[in-house]
Order: C-alpha cells, then structure tokens, then sequence
C-alpha cells in the first residue's frame, strides 16, 4: 500500500514539472469580466471609450458556464493605466433592443475588475450578487461529501465515530479548498486556454495537499479497519474528488 501511495505521488509531482506555456507581460493591461446571469443568447456588450483615445468599440468576449455568462475585456492598445479608461461605457444590446451603461471612475481602480450587470433593471454593480459564493460553495461541497462518503462507505465504514471524523475532516479540508478558490480563481478576463492552465496549476497542489491531510487523519483516528485501509480510502476518495472537482470548475461557474 505504502509503495503504490508513494508512486501515485511521484507520478503527481512529475506531471507539475512538466513544462507548459508561460504568457508574461510587463505591466498587466486593465481587465474586466461582466457577469450577467441567464444571459440571452442574443446578448451583445461593447465597451465603448470616450472620443479622446481613438479607440473603436471592442466587442467584448462571451463565455458560457451553466447559468451564468461572462463578458470579458483584457486591456487594449493605447489603454495601458487603468485611468486611461475614464469616462467608457457598456453598449448592451438584446431582443432587438440597447441600451448605455456608464462605468465609474472605481470600475478601472485595479486590474482585475468583476461587474454584475442586472438586464431587469439595466444596472451594474461592482462585484457579485451576496448570495452567489454561498451558493457555489453549497454546491462543491455537497457534491464533494456525496462522492467521498459513498467510497468512505464502500470501505466498510460504519460507525458513527468513523462518520464524524470523516465529516469533520471533510468540512475543514473542503472549505479550505474553497476559499482558495473564490480568493485564487474568480472569473478571469484571460482566455479559455490559458484560464484552464490557471486554475489546473492552482487546484492541482491544494488537491493533493488535501490527499496528505486526509490520509494522515484517517490513518491516525479511524480504527475501524486497519491503518492501510484508512489511508487507502483516502487515497481512492480524493482521486475520485480530485477528478469530480475538475468538471465542476469546467462545468460550474467559479
């Protein structure tokens, strides 16, 4: 058991060093990412300057996740200071229908900027609604319980001791795991391709310190069945949530 752990380790280390893409830039371009929930599919936003730069309006870049849609901006030439941006607005156009939203000064105060656009009331908010982090939290976490307690059951676990430390372990594990990702991996304005590589390189290691924290506490606290199976349950759980948790951040909003 000790040497097949070992080897899916290595094998785990080994697959991090292997060499991927790098995309640098000097001085990071002002961004955003317009989030708008259940989003027509007819649903077109422009990001239009003030007459002073020269710039024509930019179409911004649609992306589809579940219920929500996201609108994405990533810098542009001549627009190289947040405060170049002064004075844009959003050209929402739907239903055969458009309508202007001006961005404030605030919206380009940093570099990474998430905007909720409400098409009912033809608003933006900085930020995203108060109940959407809790929601997707809810979501990953009980998906993530459901799959592990069904292998932590398949092992033979059954009393209720076992259970709580299984759920204790899960819960403190899982919301760390969380709070990396709404901290670490909120909507991007970077592309598809290299928002994937982003998010892979930063769930990657949190899952498999995750594994190193879940077999040490199995192995220590569960005594229903031998040390070995302990760890090997964890092992088998967090591979399966390992794989449950890439789809969901490829299927599920982040």
């Amino acid at each position: 058991m000790k040497r097949k752990v070992i080897l899916l380790l290595f094998s785990l280390f080994v697959f991090l060093a292997l060499p991927a893409p790098v995309f640098a830039n000097s001085a990071e371009p002002p961004c955003l990412v317009v989030l708008v929930e259940n989003p027509p599919e007819d649903l077109e936003i422009t990001l239009e300057f003030d007459s002073g730069l020269s710039l024509d309006p930019l179409p911004l870049h649609r992306v589809f996740k579940a219920w929500e849609g996201y609108y994405r901006f990533y810098g542009a030439e001549g627009v190289e200071e947040p405060e170049g941006l002064t004075g844009a607005r959003l050209l929402v156009e739907t239903g055969g229908e458009g309508f202007a939203v001006p961005l404030d000064a605030e919206t380009f105060s940093t570099y990474n900027n998430l905007l909720t656009l409400d098409l009912d009331t033809r608003t933006l908010e900085t930020g995203q609604p108060w109940w959407r982090a809790p929601l997707l939290v809810s979501l990953r976490l009980l998906s993530t319980l459901a799959l592990e307690g069904l292998v932590f059951l398949l092992f033979g676990y059954r009393e209720k001791r076992s259970w709580k430390v299984f759920l204790l372990t899960n819960l403190v594990t899982q919301l760390g795991v969380n709070l990396c990702i709404l901290y670490f991996l909120s909507p991007s304005p970077v592309s598809g391709g290299v928002n994937w590589l982003h998010n892979a390189f930063l769930y990657t290691p949190m899952e498999i310190l995750v594994l190193l924290i879940e077999m040490a506490v199995f192995g220590w606290y569960l005594d229903e069945q031998s040390k070995g199976e302990a760890r090997g349950c964890a092992v088998v759980a967090n591979l399966f949530s390992w794989a449950l948790g890439g789809v969901l951040l490829t299927v599920l909003p982040i």
